[in-house]
């Protein structure tokens, strides 16, 4: 009985990284993708103030939430606050990096995370991450289009407990962008305060 616990536990771990291959080798594929969302903190409704989207290309991004735009152009991070008019200069940590872009697990799911299948859908495959001690997650919960490999929802549960929740409202692959894309323009916000914490 044991043997047959652990040969399907054994099954459903390699059918849920392979999910998770084949949504990093999608994302992967589209080179550069702008993609839109809805943001639950803490079980907070959704309301307009917590749409944004995230631009992606390799391990750069740039994430818009209106009031607060981040910037990593794959070793700074510029994190602007729109209500203080500052803006923080780091070079962040791996951890660091995926707290702020919560797809950049893709790229590490393998190291610190053990994969499992959750409750799939028709349309859906659901898969659980559950981090080992150290990891920028305690649970992850991504749910993946079956027909497009695409993901539609991303639960992070952090090791303090904060829960997080993203809802993809949309997905444009092959976009277009520049290096200037992923670093703050101080001529953009000239108000700005710019606090160096490197």
């Amino acid at each position: 009985m044991v043997a047959l616990v652990l040969g399907l536990s054994s099954m459903t771990a390699q059918e849920a990284t392979k999910i998770l291959d084949k949504t990093a080798a999608t994302l992967k594929a589209a080179k550069s993708v702008k993609i839109g969302f809805t943001l639950e903190a803490d079980g907070g409704g959704n309301t307009a103030g917590n749409t944004g989207y995230i631009k992606l290309s390799g391990q750069k991004f740039v994430v818009n939430m209106g009031g607060t735009i981040t910037w990593f152009d794959g070793k700074t991070m510029w994190s602007y606050v729109k209500k203080n008019e500052e803006v923080n200069v780091t070079t962040p940590t791996a951890a660091e990096v995926a707290k702020m872009n919560p797809y950049a697990f893709l790229s590490f799911y393998k190291k610190g995370y053990t994969a499992k299948m959750g409750k799939s859908t028709a349309k859906e495959h659901e898969v659980v991450l559950t981090g080992s001690e150290g990891s920028a997650y305690e649970q992850v919960v991504m749910r993946v289009n079956k027909a497009t490999n695409e993901p539609t929802y991303l639960k992070t549960t952090s090791a303090k407990g904060v829960v997080t929740v993203i809802r993809c409202n949309s997905l444009v692959k092959n976009q277009k962008y520049t290096d200037a894309t992923f670093r703050f323009n101080k001529k953009n916000y000239p108000k700005a305060e710019v606090v160096d914490l490197r």
